[in-house]
This record gives C-alpha cells, sequence and structure tokens, in this order.
C-alpha cells in the first residue's frame, strides 16, 4: 500500500509544480531531503489505515521518524557517488518495505509512545516548512545543480 501511494506521489511530481498540496506530498527536485517525502508521507498514510490485526497507529509511530532519516542520511551518501537512478528506486523500495515490515512486527513500539507521536509530528511540520522554506545546507541542496554546490570564490 505504501509503494503504491509513494508512486501516485512520484507521479504527481511533474504533473502541477506551481500547486502547494503537490509541493509538499512530492519532491521538487533530487535532494536527498526532497526524495525522502517519498518514504514519510506514503508512511504516515499506510500507519492511518487499520489493518485486519487491528494495528494502532501509535505502534507504528517509530518508523514515521526512523524511515525518513534514514532515507535523508542513505541518499545523502549516494549524492557524493552520482549512481543512476535505479540505485535511488531500489533503496526506496527496501527502505519503504523494511519500514512497513518492522512496523507491522511492532519493533520499536514498546515503552513511552507519547516521545515517537512529539517526533512524528514534528516530522511533518519539519516537512511542511522546510519544502517552501528550505535551508541552503547539506540535504536540502540539489546535486544536480552545479551553481548550489560550488563553492564560491573570495
Amino acid at each position: 500500500m505504501s509503494v503504491l501511494l509513494a508512486v501516485v506521489f512520484l507521479l504527481l511530481l511533474r504533473t502541477v509544480t506551481q500547486n502547494p498540496v503537490c509541493a509538499l506530498l512530492t519532491p521538487q527536485f533530487a535532494s536527498p531531503w526532497e526524495l525522502s517525502k517519498l518514504v514519510f508521507w506514503p508512511l504516515l498514510l499506510a500507519a492511518a489505515i487499520p489493518l485486519r490485526d487491528g494495528g494502532k497507529l501509535l505502534s507504528r509511530l517509530p518508523w514515521l521518524t526512523v524511515a525518513p532519516v534514514t532515507a535523508v542520511l542513505i541518499f545523502w551518501a549516494l549524492a557524493a557517488l552520482k549512481p543512476g537512478p535505479g540505485v535511488y528506486l531500489l533503496i526506496w523500495v527496501v527502505l519503504s518495505a523494511a519500514a512497513l515490515a518492522l512496523a507491522q512486527r511492532g519493533v520499536l513500539a514498546g515503552g513511552d509512545r507519547s516521545v515517537w507521536l512529539v517526533l512524528a509530528v514534528a516530522m511533518g511540520i519539519l516537512y511542511i516548512v522546510l519544502t517552501f522554506l528550505p535551508p541552503v545546507i547539506g540535504p536540502f541542496l540539489d546535486p544536480s545543480d552545479v551553481a548550489a554546490m560550488a563553492t564560491i570564490p573570495c
């Protein structure tokens, strides 16, 4: 389900670039932070959908924080290697599937869930704010933009 939702979001990527809702849900360029939207938003929708086993949203919250942060770190490391788009797609599919499987089993679901709730809400707020006001550092830069990645001579 999560993979299907992410594919729909990816198809929306080039359809309406001026729409703020599409800008929020889909990556606007190839920065690691923007690409991690393809992990967070589908996992959020998948976590909100009730499952046959009666799984609760709170038990799936840890992966709404862990999976996107992991995606940002992996995509940022890959940006230095400049692989083809197939590598990004493979890592995205594996990471989403692993997050869904581990969330289904309840891994990291023990203990106080209010911390995970606060972190998941903070991730959502960060995605909203940083979509429209991205900083010009590290994982927020588009690796294909040479001017943004180059040093400014003194």
